[in-house]
């Protein structure tokens, strides 16, 4: 009985390690020349946009490219970093350096904060109306492939909130990586859809 015990205890020890390692973890894959392939489908079209991460200190580098045919560099603003709450997410070709309430691809540490606890305020397109934002639809996982290798990441899920900070119905949301060091967005719907599929250190 002893015995069966024990191997039990080993059979669980080994299944919780598989399911910990199965969670890939983007801080240490996300670095200076690691892209990311978002996969997207706007105004019928479907393409990918791949973001070529160049600098992420004092504040985001990255170069862009659509392989429907646009390119181009964004930088930020280390405030923007820090307290941004406009996604720029419709890209016009070569560099542009966005005002420090601006920020792509990323979210900023505050609205990362925001979103956990009462929700964050967020304009999710340049020019539109400030939305309240907040994560309790909860986590889900999804597939990626990193350098070719089918993995899983967890993402945390944000959807509109009304005052009272219960869900609106909208259909529009955005997801991001939970980590207040690389708060990447990892799936968004708002007018057009855009989804990680994979991503490339090598």
């Amino acid at each position: 009985m002893h015995h069966m015990k024990k191997i039990f205890f080993l059979y669980v020890l080994l299944t919780l390690s598989i399911s910990s390692f199965a969670q890939v973890n983007l801080q240490s894959l996300v670095k200076p020349g690691t892209k990311l392939v978002y996969a997207v489908e706007a105004n019928e079209e479907k393409y990918d946009f791949i973001v070529t991460v160049k600098a992420l200190l004092p504040a985001l580098v990255f170069d862009w490219e659509m392989t429907n045919g646009s390119k181009g560099t964004i930088t930020h603003t280390q405030q923007a970093m820090i307290s941004a709450n406009t996604m720029y997410n419709y890209f016009k070709p070569g560099e542009k350096t966005l005002d420090d309430n601006s920020i792509s691809v990323w979210l900023s540490k505050n609205v990362f904060r925001a979103l956990g606890k009462e929700g964050a305020m967020i304009k999710m397109n340049t020019g539109e109306a400030e939305r309240k934002m907040g994560t309790n639809a909860g986590t889900s996982e999804f597939s990626i492939l990193v350098n070719g290798e089918k993995e899983t990441i967890e993402e945390e899920v944000a959807k509109e909130l009304n005052k009272e900070g219960n869900p609106t119905g909208s259909e529009d949301f955005f997801s991001f990586y939970n980590s207040f060091k690389l708060p990447i967005i990892l799936r968004m719907r708002n007018g057009f859809y855009i989804a990680l599929k994979e991503i490339k250190t090598k």
